[in-house]
């Protein structure tokens, strides 16, 4: 399916590992000319490097997303590049588990400042020029705790960081979606399930596992029987929803929430 968006300048933060770096992939494979967004020079070298190779174009922008005060930066060094963003992908650096008790005032004010003020900036530094245009897309990568916090009675470890703050990041979506269609913008919110990103994933469920008093192979176990599609899934099934949403067919879809996690979700209840 041609989706449209070859040409168009795409950013996407947290583009050099996961579901990140598979958005940023898939979009370099529909023509769009990415931009990344990360800290750390040598994997967006690398990440450039890959999205090149398969016949695409990329550049990339070194920056801290929880230095809210970068962000205009961020969409100059895009500019200088390929031009002001049509398309803007935030994957924000998910908190950490653990419980209320265990989690300090420092640690709230974090997670609020990535999942929620760090998209506020993200927002405030894309959408003029999409305006100007009188087009653009807007997705932010989610979880479902936005909708159903996570329950240590269902799910086997503590959230609170993300119970509290994820409602807050959707609430935002949903704002921006409200008030940008006037001007062809759309902003949508992926919520991903279980999906095995590697090392990251890997880490967070080690130690949901650990606190739980169980081998990492015994909790996932577990994890996987509530799942009705019998696996963990991908970053590239993330990644072909996101560009989907891209594209010039999805332009009537707006302040959606669209789980993808095998049917898990429905196992909250």
């Amino acid at each position: 399916m041609d989706l449209g968006i070859a040409g168009k300048v795409a950013l996407v933060t947290g583009g050099t590992h996961g579901i990140g770096r598979s958005i940023a992939e898939e979009l370099g494979r529909a023509g769009c000319k990415v931009v990344l967004v990360a800290r750390g020079k040598a994997r967006l070298d690398e990440t450039v490097a890959a999205i090149k190779a398969a016949g695409g174009q990329a550049a990339a922008v070194s920056a801290d997303l929880l230095d809210h005060a970068g962000y205009p930066r961020i969409i100059e060094e895009a500019k200088a590049a390929f031009g002001a963003p049509d398309i803007a992908i935030y994957t924000p650096v998910a908190p950490p588990p653990g419980s209320f008790s265990e989690m300090s005032d420092a640690d709230f004010e974090k997670s609020y400042a990535s999942l929620v003020m760090g998209f506020a900036h993200f927002a405030r530094a894309v959408v003029p020029g999409m305006k100007e245009k009188r087009w653009g897309r807007i997705i932010t990568i989610g979880s479902g705790t936005a909708k159903v916090p996570a329950r240590h009675s269902t799910l086997h470890f503590h959230y609170a960081l993300a119970n509290t703050n994820r409602p807050a990041a959707l609430g935002l979506s949903k704002t921006l979606s409200d008030e940008l269609g006037q001007f062809g913008i759309t902003v949508n919110t992926i919520p991903p399930g279980f999906i095995d990103t590697g090392k990251s994933f890997h880490a967070f469920f080690a130690d949901c596992a650990e606190r739980e008093g169980k081998t990492y192979e015994e909790f996932m176990a577990t994890e996987l029987k509530r799942i009705p599609m019998n696996r963990f899934g991908t970053p590239e099934e993330i990644a072909g929803l996101c560009a989907f949403l891209c594209s010039k067919q999805a332009g009537y879809i707006t302040g959606q929430y669209i789980v993808v996690d095998g049917g898990h979700a429905e196992t909250y209840f």
